[in-house]
């Protein structure tokens, strides 16, 4: 152990939580009997940095994080740089911000979606006439971030309520396409699609105009980033709909031929290993050990429903007579249901809540905006487009609420090896089913 990190653990005594306290002296024992264990010991700084940050001691946080050195272990170092940066962009120092985009451009190849966002947010910032612009945009993307959390469903979470009703996702296929994912050998994964093949002619309209307050039935025009592209693969909380049956599930095109693949918790990845800094997925989980042709599990996410009228807003769930169809037992279907719908109401007040708070952040913005010259307002419109690429997706018209969808998102630029093009499609291909 250096002299430095024994300082850092020293300061870390002091801390007055005694549970959190706790736990970084377990941590800590690890750094101090490291026996030359490099990854061992920057693993164990990487989990103390982050119990830190969910605490909120961020002058501890930084400090344990910038002791994480290269040469302990890159992928480890290059997780901590990403922080780093994070933390160091919330600073009134443009010093600071300049140390944090220097962390952003370190990691750009392994975090290229997100890396690409935080050196532009930087480079607003540094720019004095740009300042308070950067600022709000950095305060957009902390929200999108938090929206995604909310949204996230936490399948493999154990002890949460919610894992006996949500445990299980139906994904309507063909008969034929249900073999293959079976049967072949040859074929054991199953693709995402580009969002180009889906039937909702809304779908990435809605966000813009809803933050805008012009939301119009969902005629507004969407940008495309030449550069990255949103891939998805589609869900339900409804395992038996005869009308998705009818749209998803037909063989020959013949009524209701296809199936309702239902996948258990374990398909879906929980997102909550120290590797994942976002909610979506990016070129970063390209999973090595299988194949640079395919991207690892992935985190499944609830979409919202939004009336352009009313602008009412509905939260992808169960409905109330799944539980019947599940228990037997009516009392039971009771007690179930009335416990869901009470976590899916919370969940629901607290979406709305950080939509209105991203609205009203994403208005400032627009504000400052429509004072810029036209070159410019281009450039921080794609910017603020990329920024919401990973909930503009999840957003669809109420038309669609009985479909009760989620998805899982992975954003990519098209020239990457897990995309493929087949008859006319671009598709990415997750590890396996």
């Amino acid at each position: 152990m250096t002299e430095s990190d024994r300082k850092i653990i020293d300061k870390l005594k002091e801390i007055p939580d005694e549970y959190t306290c706790g736990i970084i002296k377990k941590l800590a024992r690890i750094i101090i009997s490291g026996d030359g264990n490099k990854i061992s010991i920057a693993n164990a700084k990487f989990l103390i940095a982050t119990i830190l940050l969910n605490k909120n001691y961020k002058e501890e946080e930084l400090e344990v994080f910038n002791s994480i050195r290269l040469e302990e272990n890159k992928s480890i170092y290059e997780n901590a740089q990403f922080f780093i940066g994070d933390i160091l962009l919330e600073s009134d120092s443009l010093v600071d911000i300049e140390h944090a985009k220097s962390s952003f451009v370190f990691v750009k190849n392994k975090f290229p979606y997100e890396a690409k966002n935080k050196i532009d947010i930087c480079d607003l910032i540094l720019d004095r006439s740009f300042e308070e612009l950067g600022r709000n945009i950095f305060e957009i993307s902390n929200l999108v971030y938090k929206i995604l959390s909310i949204l996230k469903i936490d399948i493999n979470s154990i002890g949460k309520k919610q894992l006996h009703a949500e445990r299980k996702l139906a994904h309507y296929t063909s008969t034929e396409v249900a073999n293959i994912l079976l049967h072949d050998p040859n074929t054991d994964s199953f693709r995402l699609n580009t969002i180009h093949n889906v039937n909702d002619p809304s779908e990435g309209k809605l966000l813009e105009g809803y933050l805008k307050n012009e939301i119009k039935d969902g005629n507004n025009g969407v940008r495309f980033d030449g550069e990255y592209q949103t891939f998805i693969g589609c869900f339900t909380f409804n395992h038996d709909s005869l009308n998705q049956f009818r749209l998803y599930g037909k063989q020959d095109y013949k009524e209701a031929s296809g199936v309702s693949l239902i996948f258990n918790k374990d398909f879906f990845k929980e997102n909550d290993h120290p590797d994942q800094v976002s909610f979506i997925a990016t070129e970063r989980s390209l999973d090595e050990e299988v194949s640079k042709e395919k991207i690892s599990q992935q985190p499944v996410i609830r979409c919202v429903y939004i009336d352009p009228s009313s602008q009412f807003i509905h939260l992808a769930q169960r409905n109330q007579i799944t539980f019947y169809r599940e228990f037997s037992d009516r009392v039971e279907a009771d007690i179930k249901w009335m416990k869901y719908k009470k976590y899916i109401d919370k969940k629901t007040n607290e979406f709305l809540i950080w939509f209105e708070f991203l609205k009203g952040t994403y208005q400032k913005a627009m504000d400052i905006v429509s004072k810029l010259d036209q070159s410019k307002t281009s450039e921080i419109n794609i910017l603020l487009d990329r920024i919401l690429l990973p909930i503009k997706y999840l957003i669809k018209h109420i038309a669609f609420q009985e479909e009760q969808e989620c998805r899982m998102i992975y954003i990519t630029s098209l020239d990457r090896p897990e995309v493929k093009m087949e008859f006319g499609r671009f598709e990415t291909i997750p590890d396996s089913v």
